[in-house]
């Protein structure tokens, strides 16, 4: 996945930071947020964090995609 390609789907950059030599770019739709952390140049991860999800039913067959 690629910034570009979320922008597409309506989400919004909320916050950029830098640490030590990284920087990320958080973006935000709804309950969603997605971070693109990058050393130099190079994407080293992609992180999903829902926020605001207490609880959820989940199913064997979706716990088993989630990990």
């Amino acid at each position: 996945m690629t910034e570009e390609q979320l922008k597409g789907l309506g989400f919004k950059l909320t916050q950029k930071y830098e640490h030590d030599q990284y920087h990320t770019n958080r973006y935000a739709k709804g309950i969603l947020e997605i971070e693109f952390t990058y050393e130099g140049d190079n994407l080293l991860t992609c992180d999903l964090t829902i926020s605001g999800l207490n609880c959820k039913p989940v199913t064997f067959d979706e716990m088993k995609a989630l990990t």
